[in-house]
């Protein structure tokens, strides 16, 4: 007989405490975007310039800032489903339309995106809160792991030359994450689940390199790729604060900051990530939106019969 546990997250009213913190950090990511854009407008000749560069970049380049968002939740997506496949049955295409809609839902107040997938792991998938959370700890360690191989990468890589410098620097911790997956997959089926994840992680953050890369060459004012790094991995640390959804107003500050030490103007630098959250309009957004829509039809289907019984573990 297992022991009782707490009912999902959703079921419990949050505490006034976790609530007024919760919309504190909700009041405080919108001042930060007000504020970042507030900035850019005061250097409204410096931006239209720039903006008019991007008008006339190729088309290629503006079809792949818009179709890169919806990788990096594709790749979310299947890191966390090799992590929570070791708890309980949960689908491919499931989980990714589960984390797509979660993070479109974690820009409202509460980040409801987050205890919501926890609440539909229990109900559809049932999978115990607590292997939830020991799930969810697990990304967030896999997220500090590779931001700070992607800082160290940065720092190591300041003032190179070489592009191919920068490419073997930045490729390096890929390549071993991948055998040592390898290794470890040979040894344990969850084991290597997790080398997966890890890896999946890691790829996650390259297409972020390249996200800003082409950002600012959009806007005509191109970093180096060792400089590109350090932007990625100030974005990456951003949206790792845990009291705005998504890094909101939060990562605009933090590429404002590095892409201003990297040589490129703050102005220039907070313009092109309030353009790559543009860009997530575009396609991520409305993705995300299906997922939604498909999620609740499961979760409506399955409400319809009756809960099962917590799963041994």
């Amino acid at each position: 007989m297992t022991a009782p546990e707490p009912p999902p997250p959703g079921d419990v009213p949050p505490t006034p405490r976790s609530r007024t913190r919760r919309a504190a950090g909700f009041v405080v990511s919108i001042a930060l975007l007000a504020l970042a854009v507030g900035v850019v407008a005061m250097r409204r000749d410096e931006i239209l310039g720039s903006l008019d560069h991007a008008r006339n970049a190729p088309l290629w380049m503006l079809a792949l800032s818009v179709a890169l968002p919806p990788l990096n939740l594709l790749l979310i997506g299947s890191s966390l489903w090799f992590i929570t496949i070791r708890y309980g049955r949960v689908g491919y295409t499931e989980m990714v339309s589960l984390v797509t809609s979660a993070w479109l839902l974690n820009f409202l107040p509460m980040k409801p995106g987050l205890m919501g997938r926890i609440a539909y792991h229990k109900r559809v998938n049932n999978i115990r809160v607590r292997d939830s959370a020991r799930a969810l700890a697990e990304s967030v360690a896999m997220s500090v792991v590779s931001t700070g191989l992607l800082l160290g990468v940065a720092l190591l890589l300041l003032g190179a030359n070489s592009p191919w410098m920068v490419v073997t620097g930045v490729g390096a911790p890929g390549l071993i994450i991948l055998l040592l997956s390898v290794f470890f997959a040979a040894r344990s089926v969850n084991l290597g689940r997790l080398g997966a994840a890890m890896l999946l992680r890691y790829l996650d953050i390259l297409v972020w390199i390249a996200r800003y890369a082409l950002l600012f060459e959009l806007l005509g004012s191109p970093l180096t790729l060792g400089d590109t790094v350090l932007v990625t991995a100030a974005s990456q640390l951003a949206q790792l604060v845990p009291f705005v959804g998504n890094g909101l107003g939060v990562r605009e500050w933090g590429v404002g900051i590095a892409g201003a030490a990297s040589g490129a103007t703050q102005a220039i630098s907070l313009t092109a990530d309030l353009l790559n959250r543009v860009s997530e309009l575009v396609l991520a957004v409305p993705i995300a939106l299906w997922a939604t829509a498909r999620v609740a039809r499961r979760l409506s289907k399955r409400s319809a019969q009756p809960a099962p019984e917590a799963s041994q573990a």
